[in-house]
C-alpha cells in the first residue's frame, strides 16, 4: 500500500474518532461495570458493577467517589447488568415498585436505547424482559417485553427513586433491588474474556483518546463485537484511509498525523456539548434522546456529556456550560443564580434536578455534601412570587439553604425532567451576578 499523504491520515483519523468516541467509550464503561481482570472483587457502596451477565446494586447514591461513565445522577439507585446476548439468551422480572418511581433501560453499545421501561410504558407493575441475539427487534406488550439484536452486549440499567435521608426508604429499595430477576440460557459455550479486554482493561480512557495504538485496540474491539449492519461501507472506508489499524507499520511522521486526527476529533466532539440539540438562553437541550440516526457527531458529544441516557419519553436532560452572557461557567471568578418562575418550573409527570459537575463531567466534592436540587430537596427558600432562585458558587453563601456548590474552576450543569410533560420547555438562563471571592 502506497503511504498516504499526512493531510488525508489526519482527516480520516478525524472523522473515524468521532464516529468511534461513543463505542469506545461505551465499551470502556462495560469494562469499569464487569472489570474482566477481577471480576469478582468487592464494589463501593457507590458502585453498580459486577461480573458480565449478573446484576450490580448501587446501595448508597453517587458521590464524588464514583468515576465510572460521566454524569451519575443522584436522585436514584442505580441496578445495572451487562449482558452477553451473542452467547446467551434472557429473562428479566421486576419487582411490584408500587407508586415508587423506577424505569429499566435497555441500551445497546452503540449508546441508543430502544426502550426505557417503567409506568410510561407500562401503565402498571414492569411486564417481564426478554433479550436475545438476532436482527434488530422490539416488540411490547403488557406483559412482556422482547428485545433482539446482532450487538454483542446490551446493557440494563435500573433506575430506583430513594430517599437516602430515611433509613428505612432505603432499606425498601435495598429490597426491591435483590428481587430483581435474571435468568439465563446460554447458548454454546462463551469465551469467559473477549480476547483483548484483559489488555483493554490495563488502558485509561484518556490513552483510548488520544493514543493511536491504545485507539486502534479498541477500535478493533468494539468492531468485533458491533452489529454487522452498523459497520457502513463509507466508515470502512474512513477506517481505511486512516490507517488506523496499521499503526505499529507506519512511519513517526503517519503516526503524529493520526494522533493530531485523533486530538482534532475529540476536540469537535468536546466543542459541540454546548450547541447540540436546540439551544435557549445557554442551554443544549437534545430533543431527540438516543434516536440518533447518522447524527455522528451528536451521538459523540451526548456520550461525552451524558453517556447512555434515557430516550426522550423517560427522561430529558438540558445541559448548561455557559451563562446568559454566552460566557463559558467558572466558579474561580464569578458566582451565579438561576430563577426558575412559579410559572415555569421543569415541567414534569415524575420529579427533576439540577446538578453540579465539573468540566470532565463527575460530581463535585463540597463541604455539605450536596450535588443537586430539585423539587425533592427539603426547605429550598422560595420568593414571595413562588420563584425558586437556586445560588450557583464555589464558596459558602450566608445564606446556603438554596445553595448548590460549584467547583473553583469550569463547570457544567445537567437538568434531569424524569416523565417530561413537554421537550419544548424551555430552561432559564444562568446568570452571573458578582464577582467569586478567593
Amino acid at each position: 500500500m502506497q503511504p498516504a499523504p499526512e493531510a488525508t491520515l489526519e482527516a480520516a483519523a478525524r472523522d473515524v474518532q468521532v464516529w468511534a468516541y461513543p463505542l469506545i467509550f461505551a465499551q470502556r464503561v462495560r469494562l469499569n461495570f464487569v472489570q474482566p481482570l477481577d471480576p469478582f472483587a468487592p464494589r463501593p457502596p457507590t458502585s453498580a458493577g459486577a461480573p458480565l451477565n449478573a446484576f450490580g446494586h448501587q446501595r448508597r447514591l453517587s458521590d464524588p467517589t464514583l468515576t465510572v461513565g460521566v454524569a451519575p445522577n443522584v436522585d436514584t439507585l442505580y441496578s445495572v447488568a451487562w449482558l452477553d446476548v451473542r452467547h446467551n439468551e434472557f429473562e428479566l422480572r421486576l419487582p411490584d415498585f408500587g407508586g415508587r418511581y423506577a424505569s429499566f433501560q435497555l441500551a445497546l453499545p452503540d449508546t441508543t436505547s430502544p426502550i426505557a421501561i417503567s409506568r410510561t410504558t407500562s401503565g402498571g407493575p414492569l411486564p417481564t424482559i426478554r433479550i436475545g441475539n438476532g436482527p434488530a427487534r422490539l416488540d411490547e406488550d403488557t406483559d412482556e417485553v422482547r428485545l433482539r439484536t446482532n450487538w454483542r452486549y446490551v446493557m440494563v440499567v435500573g433506575r430506583i427513586l430513594v430517599d437516602a435521608a430515611d433509613d428505612l426508604d432505603l432499606e425498601r429499595a435495598h429490597q426491591l433491588q435483590d428481587a430483581i430477576e435474571l435468568k439465563i440460557t446460554p447458548r454454546g459455550a462463551p469465551p469467559v474474556l473477549a480476547p483483548r479486554d484483559a489488555e483493554l482493561a490495563r488502558y485509561t480512557r484518556q490513552a483510548e483518546i488520544t493514543d493511536p495504538t491504545a485507539f486502534a485496540m479498541a477500535l478493533a474491539q468494539v468492531l468485533d463485537d458491533a452489529d454487522p449492519d452498523a459497520v457502513t461501507d463509507a466508515l470502512r472506508r474512513d477506517i481505511d484511509q486512516s490507517r488506523v489499524q496499521d499503526i505499529g507499520e507506519l512511519s513517526s511522521p503517519a503516526t503524529r498525523a493520526i494522533a493530531e486526527g485523533l486530538r482534532r476529533g475529540y476536540d469537535d466532539i468536546d466543542r459541540h456539548v454546548r450547541s447540540f440539540g436546540r439551544l435557549t438562553n445557554g442551554w443544549a437541550v437534545n430533543d431527540v434522546g438516543t434516536a440518533f440516526g447518522g447524527d455522528h457527531l451528536l451521538r459523540a458529544a451526548v456520550a461525552h456529556s451524558q453517556i447512555f441516557i434515557n430516550p426522550v419519553s423517560e427522561a430529558l436532560y438540558p445541559v448548561c456550560e455557559v451563562d446568559g452572557a454566552g460566557e463559558p461557567l467558572d466558579g474561580e471568578r464569578w458566582n451565579y443564580e438561576i430563577t426558575f418562575t412559579a410559572d415555569a418550573l421543569p415541567p414534569v409527570h415524575a420529579f427533576w434536578s439540577l446538578t453540579m459537575y465539573h468540566a470532565q463531567g463527575l460530581l463535585v466534592d463540597n463541604e455539605i455534601d450536596r450535588y443537586a436540587i430539585g423539587d425533592r430537596t427539603s426547605d429550598l427558600r422560595l420568593g414571595d412570587d413562588g420563584s425558586l432562585t437556586i445560588r450557583i458558587q464555589a464558596s459558602r453563601p450566608a445564606h446556603d439553604v438554596n445553595w448548590l456548590p460549584a467547583p473553583s474552576g469550569p463547570f457544567r450543569l445537567m437538568l434531569r425532567l424524569y416523565r417530561p410533560a413537554s421537550t419544548t420547555w424551555d430552561p432559564p438562563a444562568v446568570i452571573r451576578v458578582d464577582r467569586a471571592v478567593s
